[in-house]
């Protein structure tokens, strides 16, 4: 009895490693395959694990497909955290009274500008795969309505850096230019992950944040 007590935890901890392998797994296929070329056996081969254990943990596909969407919307999250820490790191050094200086306001939207572009670029190397998985997720909300609660949970929690920021200068103002904001970066992003004839170029990129910023930070748009 002992025995079985003190082995009990090892196994746990062995499946749990073993359903995140098969997650892992999950979200490198999507990236390369599309919802529709993930299988168990296609995760299973990228995996290096037998068949039958995938279909043990995970016997339907489709709730496969949708716990490993929720773990690449938890990756994507802790990462947005760290790449906007500099952001909120500038804006916060000043004070309400600072920030109602237009110089400075014109100032700090050059520096954010390039800010949020060292984030759209370390964010596409980094993450791409998880990018493209993000908008396979998006892409599927269409036809499966079980993954509306968890897509509006995800984008709540995603626009949370995005309101702090966008509330340092404007708090009437904050709900509705953090949307605009998140959105122009989620476009830019999205579109850097296509062939680069496709992808907006370093010019237009800089422009389409330098106009949403000078909504943001509430001065003229040059």
């Amino acid at each position: 009895m002992l025995n079985l007590i003190e082995n009990t935890p090892v196994r746990r901890s062995k499946g749990e490693r073993t359903k995140n392998l098969i997650l892992a797994s999950t979200i490198a296929v999507l990236a390369e395959r599309g919802i529709k070329g993930t299988t168990h056996r296609a995760v299973a081969k990228h995996a290096d694990i037998q068949l039958s254990l995938t279909t043990y943990y995970f016997k339907d596909i489709h709730a496969l497909v949708q716990q490993a969407f929720a773990l690449n919307s938890e990756n994507l999250i802790s990462t947005l955290t760290d790449l906007f820490a500099p952001i909120l790191k500038l804006v916060n050094q000043y004070s309400k009274l600072e920030l109602r200086k237009v110089s400075l306001r014109v100032e700090l939207r050059e520096q954010l500008t390039e800010l949020f572009m060292a984030l759209i670029k370390t964010d596409v190397s980094k993450n791409r795969k998880q990018l493209i998985v993000e908008q396979q997720f998006l892409s599927e909300l269409q036809v499966s309505p079980a993954l509306h609660f968890a897509a509006k949970h995800y984008h709540d929690v995603q626009l949370v850096p995005y309101l702090e920021l966008c509330q340092r200068f404007s708090k009437e103002k904050a709900e509705i230019n953090a949307e605009q904001l998140l959105m122009v970066i989620k476009q830019i992003q999205f579109r850097q992950l296509l062939p680069e004839t496709l992808s907006f170029d370093i010019h237009t990129t800089r422009n389409l944040i330098q106009h949403i910023l000078a909504i943001v930070v509430n001065v003229r748009a040059d």
